[in-house]
């Protein structure tokens, strides 16, 4: 493969400098490298710079010597913000508004079912071949921007779109040790479009197992970068072909086996790749939808029964999945919202008054414009109800431009009601101002003397 001319994006010139600079004034090599170096040469904008630091000669703090370039650098440009990983030898940086991670050239070991390495200092060819995949594994050196390919097959595969391990001998083993890897393979698959090599896929598929020793946070990452690419769904479809979903959520998908098969998983992606790119309404989609045992009933468009005795389930094991993979409660919150609400779109017609839609709407409070954008969206999937969906969203719209779809602020504070109907605090105030919300509900516009009246002629006011 011709080497073109490297050309730095804007952005990192300046950074670039510095770091040059600075290493040739303490007698450093220097070397961008990962994936930095491989966006360079397919013309995708790089977001993460790590600087590999090397010392030309053999000194005792050798471990420390990124450390300390992190340091001179801080020192020198008059930098904030150091971050300092003693136990890998590496710091983060933020120069010109970048993060910028220094690092040493290191060897891994690993004892078995522990993902977590010890690392010892080696040379910069033994450290490329300790990287996950060869397209990751090519170092620019930046004194004269010259490229070293320590595998012989770096540049070869990025030519040929391939991700392909570093040591093919060693395949197995290599995501083994650290089976994240899985993950990263298949995701930097689908990101760059690029064609898993067969020997590093074959591998992938044996140590699918081994997923269980990978924190679920890490797990959770990977998935949410997959989600908000253009199409999830050649990811996911990976990931069911060699039953790592089935590892990664085996309280869904070992129980309902059954009910999932290739043709129906490859429906439902398609639809995922169709849903706004958003986190949230991905999120929901992927566990309401491909991750359950609903799509059975798919065909059942009237056996509106079986899907409410299942609904509870299915939210249960949303919830339960969602705190397993670390994600926030507010986050949890928010697409149990989204899952939870949904279902009330499937009980509209067109007689619903305007207060029922408000009701609905005020339900869904802050979460009500991703409930309807779901709600789309599973009506694309299930083709019965599309057009009551859009209904009723053009209903919502409707209410909106009136200022009328949203309750207003409580008519009353608690004081005031204890004035007015000369009682002391209790129970009995949350129970008036929920009757108040009711008539708003009915009645937008609702006033004080029309509330005061109303509560008044009801019984145990």
């Amino acid at each position: 493969m011709n080497i073109k001319k490297i050309v730095i994006p804007k952005k990192y010139q300046s950074i670039i400098n510095k770091i040059s600079v600075t290493a040739k004034e303490n007698n450093l090599d220097v070397y961008a490298v990962g994936g930095f170096v491989r966006d360079l040469f397919i013309n995708r904008n790089p977001k993460d710079l790590d600087i590999m630091v090397h010392s030309r000669k053999h000194i005792i703090n050798n471990n420390f010597v990124g450390i300390n370039f992190s340091k001179m650098i801080l020192k020198k440009y008059n930098l904030k913000k150091l971050v300092i990983f003693e136990k890998f030898g590496t710091a983060k940086l933020l120069i010109d508004g970048e993060e910028v991670e220094f690092v040493i050239p290191r060897k891994e070991y690993y004892k078995s079912n522990y993902r977590k390495p010890h690392v010892k200092i080696t040379s910069i060819r033994q450290d490329a071949f300790r990287r996950d995949f060869t397209v990751n594994a090519l170092f620019l050196r930046l004194s004269d921007m010259k490229i070293f390919d320590f595998t012989l097959c770096g540049l070869k595969d990025i030519k040929n779109k391939i991700i392909r391990v570093t040591d093919i001998q060693s395949a197995k083993t290599i995501f083994k040790q650290d089976p994240l890897r899985i993950l990263r393979a298949i995701r930097q698959s689908l990101q760059l479009n690029f064609n898993i090599e067969h020997n590093t896929y074959n591998a992938i598929k044996t140590s699918v197992k081994h997923i269980k020793i990978v924190s679920y946070e890490r797990i959770r990452d990977e998935l949410n970068k997959i989600l908000v690419e253009k199409k999830p769904s050649k990811a996911f479809m990976v990931m069911y072909k060699i039953n790592l979903l089935s590892e990664i959520f085996p309280e869904i998908f070992k129980n309902h086996l059954k009910y999932h098969n290739e043709k129906i998983i490859k429906y439902a992606l398609q639809i995922l790749d169709k849903i706004k790119n958003n986190i949230f309404l991905r999120i929901s989609f992927l566990l309401h939808n491909v991750c359950n045992k609903y799509i059975m009933y798919k065909k059942k468009d009237n056996d509106i029964f079986s899907y409410c005795n299942y609904f509870i389930k299915n939210i249960k094991e949303i919830e339960y999945t969602l705190k397993k993979l670390k994600y926030s409660k507010k986050t949890t919150k928010k697409i149990i919202s989204i899952v939870k609400n949904n279902i009330y779109t499937k009980f509209y017609f067109t007689d619903w008054t305007d207060s029922s839609v408000r009701k609905f709407a005020n339900k869904c409070g802050n979460e009500l414009n991703l409930v309807m954008e779901f709600s789309i969206s599973m009506s694309l999937y299930f083709k019965n109800n599309k057009k009551l969906i859009e209904e009723l969203n053009n209903r919502i719209k409707d209410l909106k431009s009136k200022n009328t779809l949203y309750l207003k602020q409580d008519l009353f504070s608690g004081y005031e009601l204890m004035e007015i109907f000369n009682r002391a605090p209790g129970k009995w105030i949350k129970i008036q101002k929920t009757k108040i919300k009711k008539m708003q509900i009915a009645k937008p516009f609702l006033t004080k003397d029309e509330a005061i009246r109303a509560l008044c002629n009801m019984d145990n006011y």
